[in-house]
């Protein structure tokens, strides 16, 4: 092919992760297109030379088609409804378009029988993966850090409200998942083969932190004081439904901190140095993830 043909496909280049790795790959030369939904994206990463065109996956065909000349595909399925079974036709479709390798974003406590709706559909994408005959490279991101970002107009007015009590859990920058996305992309010895050679990274870049941890280190960071609020988990559901997250959201969201995390299911407590080899340094902490969106906290 030449020089220039895009040798793979980004999905979900419109969320935090997406569009930290479609940056990263610019910069670093890699020949890539985006896959989005709406035309008005198509239209903004066009006009900023990025090759995008326009597709869904829900749409097992026009995924195929997206495909067409490429021999990765980035899959970063939208958190919602009937996630698993787009992850899953998206694979199939890399699979009947003649992809060579699958890099796939899951979640560090994926498990067939979790509570929580995303970790099982999750769950069941990945084992379909390992299975295709295609080479994948599954990366299993820890809590995200950007989960505070909704809570922060509360953390303004010093309290920090969850459901998960001392649980503890890792945390992870949005723009380190991208990195090590980045990384495995562009990098073929990082990538795994097919079946049982596959490889899977788990990607924590904290220690293990409960909320009140948590609220600790807004504490020390932001120079106020910043109170863990603990709430059932009906009140929690009513909260996040008043706010605007759907039924899907809310609910899954309580599962997994009230159920999950606060009992260390499902691996969830697990640390890894998987991402600091992959970014070839230390895991962005906390402390600079807060400094980073003072503007949101402060």
């Amino acid at each position: 092919m030449p020089p220039n043909t895009p040798t793979t496909l980004v999905t979900g280049a419109t969320g935090t992760i997406g569009r930290t790795l479609t940056r990263s790959l610019v910069e670093a030369g890699v020949p890539f297109r985006v896959m989005c939904r709406r035309p008005e994206q198509v239209d903004e990463f066009t006009a900023n030379g990025i090759e995008a065109v326009r597709g869904d996956l829900t749409d097992p065909a026009g995924v195929r088609a997206a495909l067409s000349g490429c021999e990765q595909l980035f899959l970063l399925p939208p958190a919602g409804p009937g996630m698993g079974e787009q992850a899953i036709g998206a694979i199939d479709a890399a699979r009947e378009a003649g992809v060579h390798h699958v890099v796939k974003v899951s979640a560090s406590d994926a498990a067939p029988g979790s509570p929580v709706p995303w970790a099982a559909d999750h769950a069941r994408a990945d084992a379909h993966l390992r299975a295709s005959g295609l080479a994948w490279t599954v990366l299993s991101p820890a809590c995200f850090m950007s989960n505070l970002l909704p809570v922060a107009p509360l953390v303004r007015r010093g309290v920090l409200p969850g459901t998960s009590g001392r649980g503890a859990t890792p945390w992870i920058d949005d723009r380190d998942v991208a990195a090590a996305a980045a990384r495995v992309l562009r990098d073929p010895e990082t990538r795994g083969g097919t079946g049982r050679d596959g490889r899977e990274y788990r990607l924590t870049g904290t220690p293990p932190l409960s909320f009140p941890d948590v609220a600790a280190a807004l504490t020390a960071e932001l120079g106020h004081r910043v109170r863990y609020v603990h709430l059932p988990g009906p009140v929690l559901l009513l909260g996040l439904r008043a706010a605007g997250s759907s039924s899907w959201a809310a609910r899954g969201l309580v599962a997994q901190f009230a159920a999950v995390v606060r009992h260390g299911l499902d691996g969830v407590r697990t640390t890894s140095g998987d991402l600091g080899d992959l970014l070839g340094r230390a895991p962005t902490d906390l402390a600079a993830y807060v400094r980073d969106h003072r503007h949101a906290f402060a």
